[in-house]
């Protein structure tokens, strides 16, 4: 019976786009004023992640903050530090989930090798590869890493679960009950009450089955508790027609499919109740949205661990390229746009591949600019060290942010974003904030790296206007970026054993 697929739901879907740019509930301006985003980077992001929340936990700020945005690894952690309310059977605080405060002096070997604390335990106790092998004999290919991650990273706190919705909270749960008594033994996920109002987990909504992406039809999949969809419609302020984008075929292998139909279609527009996503569209009328709107139910609840696996499945954007891995190994669901002026004409939903939200924008902070937010700490995880650079005779003009190795994410949001496309990534779109900013503040950090210091930098920056995102810009936001890059006052303080095995590199204990 709990497990039983009703024929219909009952659900808010709910407009996002130019014509209404307000965020539902916690999600809207009011409320999103100190928020937090984390970016993707897999294990070096979530124990990036894990450390700065427990300095922002001790310091008494993270339980400040008003909303989350999290991307890939970043949404490891932040998953867990939303949802985790139990491990191993019993109760977990806050400070016992992060792990005590680290005094450098006392990481010898022998305390390095303790087990982790719970966030990120599940990193040194799991295998991934042993994992990918367990489920690729027993699961759909296309389901294979979303259970990797339940079995990795959630299950020790009772969050692995694919039969379980999710919502915003216990009375969010039984109102959806009250308005859906064909579901009242549903069972679902909620975050901790102690936890920031709203959290969204980043994705990329890719490409229709058979076909591929570019930097003009990838755009935003947002999943949280409350809502599932993806706000606005791209470049829909600037077209005097509907800002549909299109979908080129997807080659089979290297032969490129001329006999196939490239496929225009709509999208964005808005959410819907994440308990509610995924099936088929609505009526007409049900499509443009409103509150308990009638509409087909999925065919399978859309859980948590899906969610997270969504978030962090880096290879779907590059397997959307082609045809084969597409459609065997990239996770798949039912969508469908939210209508209105912009976009009048009703469409019926599509079966899209899904992925990794580092697809389209690493960072997570362009949806807290979405949503307006005023103050944001940005946690960014580098995949490569900030390299020696001239920046006594860099000027703005010939300023290249790649050579000075600076990570990508951070380049794009100030106009030095790139695309590849074997690789699935596309940053083109991302510009928020003035190109002639980075340099200085690439200086600062440099500076702060060459003293020892860590990289963490406070600024003002104007936001512009972004018509792709639907970012209105016209104001101020104040960001902490935490910059993740070696820092040897840190270093040097460790035990000299430990020392000696950074030294090592590869062939050291800390191989990665």
């Amino acid at each position: 019976m709990g497990n039983s697929v009703p024929s219909k739901l009952v659900a808010d879907v709910v407009p996002v786009n130019s014509e209404t740019t307000f965020f539902p509930g916690a999600h809207n301006a009011y409320n999103a004023k100190f928020c937090l985003c984390t970016s993707g980077g897999g294990a070096r992001a979530m124990t990036h992640t894990m450390g700065v929340y427990r300095a922002l936990h001790e310091m008494g700020i993270l339980e400040e903050v008003d909303g989350m945005s999290s991307v890939s690894g970043g949404t490891w952690a932040s998953s867990i530090y939303m949802f985790g309310k139990d491990f191993e059977g019993k109760a977990i605080d806050t400070s016992t989930m992060l792990g005590p405060r680290s005094n450098p002096q006392q990481l010898t070997m022998e305390v390095l090798r303790q087990e982790a604390p719970p966030l990120a335990r599940g990193l040194t106790k799991g295998n991934s590869s042993e994992l990918l092998k367990k489920h690729a004999g027993t699961r759909r290919d296309n389901e294979v890493w979303a259970r990797v991650v339940a079995d990795m990273l959630l299950e020790p706190f009772g969050l692995a679960s694919f039969d379980c919705s999710v919502a915003k909270s216990e009375e969010d749960v039984e109102r959806i009950k009250e308005e859906n008594p064909q579901i009242k033994d549903w069972s679902f996920k909620t975050p901790r009450t102690d936890r920031p109002k709203f959290f969204v987990m980043n994705g990329a909504l890719l490409a229709p089955k058979n076909h591929s992406i570019n930097e003009d039809n990838l755009v935003s999949f947002q999943m949280s508790p409350d809502y599932t969809g993806s706000p606005f419609y791209p470049q829909d302020k600037i077209l005097q027609f509907a800002p549909d984008v299109t979908y080129p075929p997807a080659p089979l292998c290297c032969i490129y499919p001329c006999w196939r139909s490239a496929m225009t279609l709509s999208v964005g527009g808005g959410f819907i109740e994440s308990f509610a996503f995924g099936g088929e569209a609505p009526t007409p009328a049900a499509q443009r949205g409103g509150s308990q709107v009638s509409v087909p139910a999925p065919a399978s609840r859309f859980s948590l661990p899906e969610m997270v696996g969504i978030s962090s499945y880096a290879p779907a954007s590059a397997f959307s390229n082609r045809r084969i891995t597409n459609t065997w190994l990239n996770i798949r669901k039912l969508y469908w746009p939210i209508t209105s002026r912009t976009v009048p004409t009703p469409q019926e939903a599509h079966e899209y591949a899904l992925g990794d939200g580092g697809a389209i924008d690493n960072s997570g902070l362009l949806p807290l600019l979405q949503r307006r937010a005023r103050k944001v700490i940005w946690i960014a995880t580098s995949y490569m060290p900030m390299t020696e650079y001239d920046y006594e005779k860099a000027t703005f003009g010939n300023f290249d942010p790649y050579e000075a190795q600076v990570v990508d994410q951070v380049a794009a949001a100030f106009g030095y974003g790139l695309n590849n496309k074997d690789e699935g990534y596309f940053y083109s779109n991302n510009q928020v904030f003035k190109k002639t900013e980075l340099l200085p503040i690439c200086r600062k950090l440099w500076n702060l790296k060459s003293q020892g210091k860590p990289c963490v930098l406070k600024e003002t920056l104007e936001v512009l206007p972004n018509n792709y995102w639907g970012i209105v810009g016209g104001y101020e936001v104040s960001l902490l970026l935490v910059y993740l890059d070696q820092c040897t006052d840190f270093q040097k303080q460790l035990p000299e054993e430990v020392q000696q095995e950074i030294a090592k590199g590869a062939g050291g204990a800390f191989e990665n």
